[in-house]
């Protein structure tokens, strides 16, 4: 994963050239409007695409190489594979500005918000409209005459309907307490995080390889990685140290039907006479930015020990995860060892 991410960093450099140059090559160039365009595209390049973790772009880039070994560094061939998947942290991007507008969130990467900067403002929602709209140009410009190159393009397509959805749910959820089920929660997380998370850029490395088989039997343990990495991003968001994180939580504050908040109300209901204070608690406090109410819902879930109760599903549900990769049928077995390699880095992260 790491020598990827540096070929994905590398790649970056190129595939920000071709945002910047798709954008504003749809104005005069001898015009003024060119070069704001071009700083503009820059600017928002530089602030919401660069200095994440790369993780699904990278992942991308680990399958590529598993499917087809015979890729080398600093080839021509590499480096057209890299920038494709480098456009999934375009498409990252993308959701993150308009995520952040809808949660009202402070800070993203340890930095403010795009659409809280200095001149930015609501102006944040046309700029990811921008980077979603030239993400397939640049696939074309990156891998020209690809076989499969029109198949890549409605992976996207797809793919971005899907989180749509699973965005739809997330915002319809909120302060819908009586809606927190885990069939509620499973299926807005496959929708708003596992399909784009970890689906999309193991679809995209297979189209890329020209394997246009055996998608369906990868999506079980693509999914409940995506799961995975959605309840720890909830466990985080509470326990998790904003320095390291990046991110200051706000689900409580937010009403967001999370990992933690379903288990608890699960357990609260499962004994009902004893736990009838704390739902009552639960729901009085739930959904609100008064602080003493947020810390009467954090205390809440220190008493049903929801902390230790997550390590241990954590734990648990990685060890199943990886029963679903060892079945990945032997065709395209390579993939096995790239994804047992993503779970294990995911068990007890802290960002």
């Amino acid at each position: 994963m790491f020598a990827s991410r540096k070929l994905v960093e590398k790649a970056l450099g190129e595939v920000k050239k071709k945002f910047v140059g798709v954008v504003s090559a749809k104005l005069p160039a001898d015009g003024m409007e060119y070069d704001l365009v071009q700083y503009r595209c820059r600017n928002l390049f530089d602030n919401t695409v660069i200095g994440g973790k790369y993780s699904r772009a990278s992942l991308c880039v680990d399958t590529i190489r598993a499917l087809q070994p015979h890729l080398r560094d600093e080839t021509q061939e590499l480096q057209a594979v890299c920038e494709a998947a480098a456009t999934l942290e375009i498409i990252q991007s993308f959701y993150l500005i308009a995520d952040d507008i809808m949660d009202n969130s402070e800070t993203r990467r340890g930095k403010q918000c795009w659409f809280r900067r200095e001149g930015v403002g609501m102006s944040a929602i046309n700029d990811a409209f921008i980077m979603d709209s030239f993400v397939e140009d640049i696939l074309r410009l990156a891998l020209p005459g690809h076989v499969n190159l029109d198949r890549l393009c409605e992976a996207y397509r797809k793919s971005k309907q899907k989180t749509l959805i699973g965005q739809f749910l997330d915002t319809s959820s909120v302060n819908q307490i009586a809606s927190f089920t885990w069939d509620r929660y499973e299926l807005m997380v496959e929708n708003k995080t596992s399909h784009y998370t970890v689906f999309h850029p193991l679809q995209m490395a297979l189209i890329i390889s020209d394997v246009l088989a055996y998608h369906g039997a990868v999506k079980k343990a693509a999914y409940q990685i995506g799961f995975l990495f959605q309840s720890q991003d909830d466990f985080l968001d509470v326990y998790g140290d904003p320095t390291i994180t990046g991110k200051i939580g706000t689900d409580i504050q937010d009403g967001k039907c999370t990992w933690l908040a379903v288990r608890a109300l699960q357990k609260m209901h499962s004994t009902p006479q004893k736990s009838a204070h704390l739902i009552t608690d639960f729901k009085q406090s739930f959904g609100s930015s008064d602080p003493e109410k947020i810390e009467k819902i954090k205390k809440i879930y220190d008493e049903l020990q929801l902390r230790e109760e997550f390590r241990r599903f954590e734990q648990h549900f990685s060890g199943e995860i990886k029963k679903s990769i060892a079945e990945i049928p032997d065709v395209i077995q390579p993939l096995r060892p790239v994804l047992d390699g993503f779970v294990t880095k995911l068990v007890n992260r802290n960002a």
